[in-house]
């Protein structure tokens, strides 16, 4: 029997991204496709409290069929599983994410947090994306998410954690392979654009530029800069535990 294979996006059932993961999935196992309606990029892990989710079934290219919901990429992984799905999936794949989840970025990326969701529940899980916002190309990461895809039908991963792979914009053929890589600090300078609407009122649009200060392909942005493939293991434990005694300490005599 063919594992079966839960993708999910953050960039909306329509994305390219998904069709390519898509593409690369039915090879290995039987896939269920689910994603927002509309993009929710930079949603993290919101999940929907005060609204229905709805579920619209949705054809896509080459013969597959989906479901779109009109919630956030952690509603969508959660509702397959605990809903469309008979049985617990083999794995979650998230993406093709259009654009690079890197370094303190990661917080922010609905890709990464649907992935995250399918880890919380049990089940190996990685996020795959694409360090481009152009879908030109996908033959590298549809590599890439493939290998990762491969690896998590034949081992374990820790409980809590998932991996987070970005891929290169280029060519397969040039691809420098595979390096497990830690967290970055690349981060995106955040600036506000102030404008004036046609009733004189004030709104802003966020810009900025992405900022990488890590030089060693040790990490994960400058891994993918210099050609490699990025696999990072992530969790979400966030306590700090090197800090608990001397804060124990601190509020003690205070």
């Amino acid at each position: 029997m063919k594992p079966e294979i839960l993708i999910v996006n953050d960039d909306g059932i329509h994305s390219p991204g998904i069709e390519a993961l898509a593409d690369a999935m039915v090879k290995i196992g039987k896939v269920t496709i689910i994603a927002p309606d509309k993009e929710q990029s930079g949603k993290s892990h919101s999940i929907t409290l005060n609204n229905p989710i709805r579920l619209k079934s949705v054809n896509l290219k080459n013969g597959l069929k989906g479901w779109s919901a009109n919630g956030t990429p952690v509603d969508c992984a959660k509702v397959a599983i605990k809903t469309l799905l008979n049985r617990k999936p083999a794995l979650v794949i998230s993406g093709i994410n259009l654009g690079a989840n890197l370094g303190k970025n990661m917080i922010y990326s609905g890709t990464i947090s649907a992935a995250f969701e399918g880890t919380i529940l049990g089940i190996p899980s990685a996020a795959i994306s694409l360090d481009s916002f152009k879908a030109e190309n996908f033959a590298g990461a549809k590599y890439a998410a493939t290998s990762i895809a491969n690896h998590l039908l034949k081992h374990k991963l820790p409980e809590g954690t998932m991996l987070n792979v970005n891929v290169p914009n280029i060519d397969q053929k040039d691809l420098k392979g595979f390096l497990v890589t830690k967290q970055g600090n690349q981060s995106f300078r955040d600036l506000f654009e102030k404008r004036i609407d046609p009733r004189g009122n004030s709104y802003f649009w966020i810009k900025g530029e992405m900022v990488n200060n890590d030089f060693s392909i040790e990490y994960d942005g400058e891994a993918v800069s210099k050609g490699y493939v990025s696999i990072t293991p992530v969790h979400f434990h966030l306590t700090n535990e090197s800090y608990i005694n001397e804060l124990k300490k601190k509020i003690v005599y205070e």
